[in-house]
Order: C-alpha cells, then structure tokens, then sequence
C-alpha cells in the first residue's frame, strides 16, 4: 500500500500507524505522488490500498491518474482530509473506487484497524488462499471500541434474528407464551389501530392491501419475522392486512410490553433495528422487483398493442383491397356487358357505311356529272377533320371563289381542303348543280365522320373486352403497347387539353403478363397524370427496351410531388386527394405495386417541379 501527500505531521502519524498495524502483512510506501511509487513496483506487484492524505488538490484528478498504471489500476482508496467540505470527489464516488472518507484527527489505533480490514477484503477478492488473510480480516479494535451490536444483528439471518429477540424480550418479560393460530387468521386489520407486535416463530404470514382494483398481495416472502413493526410509522394505523397463509406459531408483544423491554433490556433495541432494516430492506428489493416486472409487462403490452394495431391496420388494408377488388370486379363485368352489347352495333354501322359508299358509286354512274361529284366526295371522305383555323381560311378563299359565303361554310365544313381546285370543279355549274356539288362534299364528310365513329367504337370494344379479362387470364407473349393503347382508348375522355406523345419502341419485346391489371396500372397512372396537371399540360408516354426489361415511363410536367409525400406514395391507403381512398379508377398505387411486383417486376415514382416521371419495370420475354 501507499501513504500518499504532502510532508507534514499528519502523514507522519498515518505512516508510524501502518507501518505498526500492518507489519509483516503488507509493505507500506510513502511518498508524495502515489503516481510515482506505483510506476517504480516492480511487474508482478499491485497496490492494494492508497491512502490520500489531502493536499487542497482535486481528489478526481488525484484519483483518475492512478488508473494510468497498471499497478495501481484495481487499488482501493481512502481519503485523509482536514477539510469539512469536498466537492472535488464525484468522479470517484460515480466510478466507486473511494472506499472510505477519514476526518482529521482521528482515534489512535482505528484507522490501523480499518485499513487492515479494506486490504482484508481487497487480497479476499484475488487471492483467497493467501496466509496474510488470517492477520488481515480479524482487525484488533481497541478496547475502547466494542464491536457495534447492531452490524452484528444485521449479520444474521432472518430465522437467528427472531431468536435472538425472542431470546432478549423473555429475558425482559419472562417466557413469552406461543400462540398457534390457524391459516387464514388476520393479526393486524388494514386501517384499524395496532397495538402490539407479532413475533413469527413458525409458518407464513402474508401483507396484503384493499385498493380501488381489489385486493392485492404485496409481500410474502419479503414480511420478515415481526409485524407491526412499520405500523408505529403510520401513526399506529395499520397500512396492510396481515395474514397467516399457514398454521403459524408466533408471540404477541403489547406496546407496553414493548416500552418496558426496551427499557430494561438494550438487546432489544438492536435486534429490533436490525430486523426493521432488514425488513425493509427486503420489502426495498421487492418493490424494485415489482418495478422492473412492471416495465417489463408494460413493455410486453406495448409491443403487443403494436402488434395488434399493425394487424388492425393490415386487416383495414386487406379490407379496403377486396373493396377495391370487388369495385374492378364489377368494372371488369361492366365492361363486358357494355362491350357485347356495343359489338353488333358497331359491326352494323361499319357495315352499313361501307354498303353506303358502294351504293353511291352504283348511283353516280349513270348521273351526268359523275366524275366531279366523286372527286369532291373522295377529297372530303378521305380528308381528317380539320382544324378550326384552317377552316376559317378556308371560307375566306372559297367565298372569293364562290361568291357564296354560305356555299363555302358548307364546303369548309364538309372538309374541303384543297380551295383551288375546288373552284375549278365549282366553275360554270347553275345554282341547282351547286347544290348537288356542296351536297356531295357534304356526304363525303358525313361518310368520313360515319366510318371514324365506327372506327372509335371498334377501339372502345376492343379496349373493354381487355379490361373485362379475368386477373387470371396470362397472355405468355403480352404486347405492352397493346394494353397501354387500351388504356388511352378508355380515358380519351380526359384528354381534352393535354399534349398526349407517344414514344414506342418498334423492337420491343413481349412480357408475360395479364393483360387487364396491366391496363388497370396504366389508366392510374395517365389518370394521376392529368390530374395532377389539372387538364393542361404535356404527358409523354414512352416504352424502351432496357438491360432485358421493358420499360413503361409516364411522364407529366405538373408542379411536382411535395418531397415530404413523395416516400408515402406506396403506403397502404395514402392519397392525397381530399382523404379519399381512391387513385385513377378505384387503385391506389400500394395496389398498382402489387400489381407490377405480381409479374415480377418494379414502380418507382420520381419528381421534381415541373416533371413527375412514373417508371414501371418487367422482365422482357
């Protein structure tokens, strides 16, 4: 060990002490810095204790120094102070490696003593076979020090307690006699007064206590060997029902008899003080007990009421998917309906525009000027519509040809394209020869219009019977462009005001897929698209064949997705419209993942101010 600190009288006399004490037990080092002696030890050689004799320096940093050397790293330290204040000793207290704290001056031959028994129970520690023990762990106190009572009592354990009290309160009341009363009998009454003390001899008692959520059990191992003790605490109002849980022997101590013992015998006393603190101590340990259980099952119940509300939120999620299921279900019929009932309709109209023209030829072959009213028929037929600007210029030079703006509104309107040679045909005709000439324009026209409506309801039969396939359905060589072209035909209604560019790759391959979910993802997202853009704007619609993937992009240069919703875009039932659950025709886009990761393949949606680009990614055939 090492006395460490500033020359002087108090160190001297620490020394002499040691060095007295520990003779032929331990070697005792003196120096000023401990540092420095614990540095000189040779290997093999640790410090068992460093006594720090105060030199007005911080004990902390006194202390944390000696953990750089390994000699010194496991001492155990005691302060020698004159000082009445420290504040210099928190580290040392929080790292426990001060073991005790002696004031200046101190009785002559204790702190010889004490130190013996701290390097007793330090060598214990490490080397329990070590002879110096015998010398080390029996210190000689002085005789005018006799061993504590009380740390005695403490000492034993709870059955020699009860004995050695039964013992002292017999000494000082005579014999006590045993009382043997039956399991299930109260010996204190909660919130009643308490009179005496029960000493328990043999058998179980149990603590319990009524509350607002019934009655509870609180202590039964941890009751100790007296009851009512604690109660003198609670202005002799019992705090707990105490119960026998068992036959149990015991003696019965009044309050008087209590005083009296106490008076007459010190004994009493002690082992009563032990056995509170050991009572308490118990019922500490198990109230901390009780605690960590607590937090425990609080813990437990948290995580399980997490666990039911993910699995409430995923039985919501499911719920509102077979809602979503069933309402494409219905589509699906829907269209089916709507697409049979369309099919012959449109098969007589195309049939009956094309029985039209050819009647028409048959009937202009004996008219006299049949080679000019086929012509202007054939240019207005074959024409696509035309814009409204084109055809305002249009009356503008047909009128000065004509002079007849009503003839040349009829004409533009009927598709007339070519201004020239429209005059040319019209030059020398009567009145009732321009009528039959604008006449037949205007069939041309009407024949135009008949064969593109039946041409648009065709594409709108053949679109319906796409979606109306069951989700079942799997097409081994699946045209991507197809389905997409499908979905455009179906929301062509919303495309009014939007630049709508296609960009399709001529190789692309085909995919294994179904063909009516695929359609289903494309219509959401076209629909997003538009609404997003508010009715205005560009949308782009590429396909590309990339790393043995089909690529399907959509792009729309909206004002962009907000960047704190763009990571929700995918979660279950998140939208952003008005807090409705719905996404293009009824999907949300958790649902158009499922959908794409089905036929193994990814959606990604990125975006930025001005340009939102939904990708879709799928193995390629």
């Amino acid at each position: 060990m090492v006395v460490a600190g500033p020359d002087g009288t108090v160190r001297d006399a620490l020394t002499d002490e040691l060095e007295q004490e520990l003779e032929g037990l331990a070697t005792v080092h003196i120096g000023v810095d401990a540092l420095s002696v614990a540095r000189a030890l040779p290997d093999g050689v640790l410090l068992g204790l460093v006594c720090l004799v105060d030199d007005s320096a911080s004990v902390d940093k006194r202390i944390a120094t000696l953990t750089t050397d390994p000699h010194a790293r496991a001492a155990t330290t005691v302060l020698v102070t004159e000082r009445e204040v420290h504040d210099d000793v928190s580290h040392a207290m929080d790292a426990d490696v001060l073991a005790a704290i002696v004031a200046v001056p101190w009785s002559p031959g204790w702190l010889g003593a004490h130190v013996r028994s701290q390097l007793g129970r330090w060598l214990h520690a490490r080397r329990p076979d070590d002879p110096r023990l015998a010398g080390l762990e029996q210190p000689a106190l002085p005789d005018a020090l006799p061993p504590s009572a009380l740390l005695q009592h403490l000492e034993l354990d709870e059955e020699a307690l009860a004995g050695r009290l039964v013992e002292a309160l017999d000494r000082s009341l005579g014999t006590r006699p045993r009382l043997r009363l039956r399991a299930g009998t109260r010996l204190t009454h909660q919130g009643s007064g308490v009179h005496g003390l029960f000493v328990v001899l043999d058998g179980s008692v149990a603590l319990d206590r009524s509350s607002e959520i019934g009655e509870l059990r609180l202590h039964h191992a941890s009751t100790g060997p007296v009851v009512g003790l604690l109660s003198l605490t609670q202005q002799r109002q019992a705090f707990f029902t105490a119960r026998a849980t068992t036959d149990v022997e015991l003696i019965h101590i009044s309050l008087e008899q209590l005083e009296h013992a106490l008076a007459v015998e010190p004994e009493v006393g002690s082992v009563m003080a032990a056995a509170t603190a050991r009572a308490l101590a118990t019922r500490l340990r198990r109230s901390e007990q009780l605690q960590v259980e607590k937090v425990r099952l609080n813990g437990e119940l948290d995580r399980e009421r997490q666990r039911l509300a993910d699995a409430l939120e995923q039985l919501e999620g499911a719920r509102l998917e077979l809602v979503e299921s069933a309402r494409m279900a219905t589509l699906g019929e829907l269209s089916a309906g709507v697409a049979h009932e369309l099919n012959n309709p449109a098969a007589a109209v195309t049939r009956a525009a094309s029985f039209i023209t050819d009647d028409l030829d048959v009937l202009l072959a004996a008219h006299p000027r049949a080679a000019t009213l086929r012509e202007i028929m054939s240019s207005t037929r074959g024409r696509s519509p035309l814009g409204t600007a084109r055809q305002r210029q249009l009356r503008r030079e047909l009128t000065s040809s004509l002079d007849s703006e009503q003839l040349a509104r009829r004409l533009a309107s009927a598709g007339v394209d070519d201004a020239a040679r429209t005059a040319e045909l019209a030059r020398g005709l009567s009145a009732g020869e321009l009528e039959e000439f604008v006449a037949a324009a205007e069939l041309g026209g009407a024949l135009r219009n008949l064969a593109l409506g039946s041409e648009r309801i065709t594409d709108l039969v053949d679109s319906l019977r796409s979606y109306a396939r069951p989700s079942e359905t799997l097409v081994d060589e699946l045209d991507v462009r197809t389905t997409i072209d499908d979905a455009l035909h179906l929301v062509a209604h919303r495309l009014d005001g939007i630049e709508l560019e296609r960009n399709d790759d001529p190789e692309l391959p085909p995919v294994r897929g179904h063909p009516g979910p695929l359609g289903q993802v494309w219509t959401n997202l076209v629909l997003n698209a538009v609404d997003a853009m508010q009715g205005q704007g560009h949308l782009e619609v590429t396909t590309r064949h990339e790393d043995g993937e089909v690529v399907v992009e959509v792009v729309d240069d909206g004002p962009g997705i907000a960047p704190d919703v763009l990571p929700r875009l995918f979660e279950p039932r998140f939208t952003t419209k008005h807090g409705r659950v719905r996404y293009g025709l009824g999907l949300g886009l958790a649902i158009s993942q499922r959908i794409i990761h089905s036929h193994g393949g990814t959606i990604t949606v990125t975006s930025e101010p001005g340009r939102t680009v939904a990708t879709v990614r799928l193995p390629a055939r």
